[in-house]
């Protein structure tokens, strides 16, 4: 049996899924992304375009761990 605790993180999972769903649809009606990384000006890929993306894939997990590293914990 679930405890409360599980319950509410199974919630909060869902929740932003839904979120991060929307976001993306959102982003796929509104925008188009960019053509080439604003980082590395490497060509971005369709799929990251029609999502409105402006950064690579390699250079956004860059960017996301450099704010790991410098994030307060």
């Amino acid at each position: 049996m679930a405890d409360e605790i599980d319950l509410a993180n199974d919630l909060i999972d869902n929740e932003v899924s839904r979120a991060l769903k929307k976001l993306r649809e959102q982003a796929a009606i509104n925008a188009e992304g960019a053509k080439f990384c604003i980082e590395c000006d490497e060509p971005m890929p369709k799929a990251r375009q029609s999502l409105g993306f402006k950064l690579c894939k390699p250079c956004a997990e860059e960017n996301e761990r450099r704010k790991s590293l410098f994030a307060d914990d």
